[in-house]
């Protein structure tokens, strides 16, 4: 019988192994590589992806102190002691606030302009989305059974949702004066609800990236989760390291580093790169340690989850089209082996191991036999002669 207790020792002991198997699994399903090509895609994404939400935020009327909201964040990221920012810091500082002045100014038009080009640059983003379902897909160890017509959808919508999280977050973040004291009248809080407002901005900040994580986890791969943990050990790794992983690394640029002496004009691309991939090896770390602690969920109750999670795919349409293409293939590939004058019967003995089979060398062997059958024939003679030697004398006495 299992143990009931459900904050024992050995219960905790148990949790807390997740995390260096996390730890080994991340590196077996190769992740610094994984997180690389994600990176690649989070690049190609952050430019529609940051037009969208600058479109957004000026639909809500946020767009100015939106953009001066994200600026004052990487200013305290890559200054973190209050220094003025330096060298490759602050060349990154221009670069972003360049991009972003560029944004605000082309998210211009009617509604219904701006609303069209939101989209638009949303579809581009969900990019990033589909490939962090595929990475997902890897770290479960399942197939991708979506038709292309079915995920890529699925995908957008997740990044509209994520978005309009994104938004919220802001536009709540952003207000402050006479509109946050407006809503406190409303309330009838009045100047109260200012104070209230900036005491929860950091929590509410650190709240709605745990939800956008929680709807990367359990929406993107292939596979049917119990149910939707918005605060989980997954969730709450990632936040952890891709907070201290990104401070580490401001520390670093404005302490240390000599990207823009190195590289020049591109230096602010390299350290735009390098922080998308120390993010997404947060991401993938984060992800990595729920499927551990779902696998011992399923361990306790007596579930066979020791080699992988048990969990049912979401759709499995394409998995039988993909193994149907590999049978047409492997008999394509018989047809024209034997065509040109193969064995029809050598595919009969298969290795279910798929185990190389080493070529036999007969002619060593052959040698070695012949030798050990002359040697034994000779000292049989022998003996034999021997025998018969003693018998001769024997019967001459």
């Amino acid at each position: 019988m299992p143990s009931q207790g459900r904050f024992t020792k050995e219960h905790m002991q148990e949790s807390l192994s997740c995390f260096p198997r996390a730890l080994r699994e991340f590196f077996r399903s190769d992740g610094l590589d994984v997180a690389a090509s994600l990176s690649y895609f989070m690049v190609l994404a952050m430019f529609p992806g940051l037009l969208a939400l600058v479109s957004l935020l000026s639909l809500a009327g946020a767009s100015e102190s939106g953009t001066k909201w994200i600026m004052d964040i990487l200013e305290q990221g890559l200054a973190p002691n209050g220094r003025a920012a330096s060298g490759d810091s602050q060349q990154l500082l221009d670069t972003a606030e360049q991009l972003l002045n560029g944004l605000a100014s082309q998210a211009g038009g009617t509604f219904w302009v701006i609303l069209a080009g939101s989209l638009g640059a949303l579809w581009s983003t969900s990019g990033y989305v589909t490939a962090f379902s595929r990475s997902m897909n890897r770290l479960y160890g399942v197939p991708e059974g979506r038709p292309q017509w079915k995920r890529r959808p699925q995908m957008f919508l997740i990044t509209i949702l994520i978005m309009l999280v994104a938004v919220i977050t802001l536009v709540l973040l952003v207000t402050s004066g006479s509109v946050a004291r407006g809503i406190g009248n409303v309330f009838g809080l009045g100047d109260s609800f200012v104070l209230i407002l900036n005491i929860a901005k950091p929590p509410i900040m650190l709240v709605m990236v745990l939800l956008v994580l929680a709807l990367l986890y359990y929406f993107t791969p292939n596979v049917k989760r119990p149910k939707f943990r918005w605060f989980s050990a997954g969730t709450l790794t990632a936040l952890v390291i891709l907070g201290l992983s990104l401070v580490g690394f401001g520390i670093y640029l404005s302490q240390f580093a000599s990207y823009s002496a190195t590289y020049g004009a591109i230096g602010g691309v390299i350290i735009l790169v390098l922080a998308c991939w120390i993010s997404n090896i947060a991401l993938l770390l984060g992800a990595q340690v729920d499927i551990e602690f779902t696998r011992l969920r399923q361990l306790r109750t007596g579930l066979p989850a020791a080699e992988e999670v048990l969990l049912p795919l979401r759709d499995d349409t394409l998995v039988a089209k993909q193994e149907l293409a590999n049978y047409k293939d492997l008999v394509h590939a018989q047809e024209v082996r034997i065509k040109h004058g193969g064995d029809p019967l050598a595919d009969m003995d298969i290795d279910p191991d798929r185990r190389v089979k080493r070529k036999t060398k007969w002619l060593p062997m052959g040698l070695v036999a012949v030798a050990a059958w002359v040697a034994s024939h000779a000292s049989t003679k022998n003996a034999l002669q021997k025998k018969q030697a003693r018998k001769d004398s024997e019967q001459g006495q």
